[in-house]
């Protein structure tokens, strides 16, 4: 019993000496960046954020999906007052696992962090195909794709302007088209713009004379139309 309490006892006291905190300055000098923004861990330790200007966060993504949440590690917005004496505020998560972990600043006014650069990655491979290298690549490469479609959007926009611009353009031919032709087929005066659209007539129109017939009175039997 003894024995057995004893091996536990050295076991704890194993662990608790191997598992390292291993520090992470965030926002250092104002930088966009995770310094180191990578790092070795074993299981056990600990990752002690320290964060040191603005207001980023440590949020966990996917190689394949940099700066998209994973829905898993997330500190939140860590808000650092430079005005402020206090300490800068730290965060901190233990690792539970071997595998590589992803990670990015999801701070995006007023510029995008993470499509600036800043990510960090926990036991990424600097020799293999997923290495923090082509993971920073990737976070970076997604700006590229956002100025492209807002280019794509830009250009739609001002193609549909000058389409609507075309459409006035043949209204107002059509209505000089009606115009022309009331006067050919009339042979008189073609009427101005605002009789054919119901506006007030123009002061120039020639107005319509009818002529009537006139009764001369000749005697009492002797009545002559002319």
């Amino acid at each position: 019993m003894r024995f057995s309490l004893a091996v536990q006892v050295s076991a704890a006291l194993v662990l608790s000496v191997s598992a390292a905190d291993i520090q992470v300055v965030v926002g250092a000098g104002g930088q966009l960046a995770f310094s180191p923004p990578n790092v070795t861990a074993n299981i056990g330790d600990s990752i002690v954020f320290q964060f040191q200007s603005k207001n980023h966060s440590v949020t966990q993504s996917t190689f394949a999906h940099p700066c998209t949440p994973a829905g898993g590690i997330d500190s939140g917005f860590q808000f650092v007052d430079s005005t402020s004496s206090t300490l800068p505020p730290q965060w901190s998560f233990a690792v539970d696992s071997a595998p590589p972990l992803w990670f990015f600043c999801a701070q995006t006014n007023p510029a995008n962090h993470c499509q600036n650069g800043m990510v960090f990655s926990v036991n990424a491979n600097p020799d293999g195909p997923e290495s923090f290298a082509v993971f920073q690549q990737a976070a970076m490469g997604n700006a590229a794709e956002v100025e492209s479609a807002a280019a794509a959007a830009a250009s739609a926009a001002g193609s549909t302007a000058s389409g609507a611009a075309g459409a006035s353009g043949v209204t107002t031919d059509g209505v000089n088209a009606i115009t022309s032709s009331f006067g050919s087929l009339t042979g008189g005066a073609q009427p101005t713009a605002s009789v054919l659209t119901g506006g007030e007539p123009s002061s120039t129109s020639s107005p319509l004379v009818v002529a009537k017939k006139k009764k001369i009175w000749r005697g009492p039997s002797q009545e002559v139309w002319s």
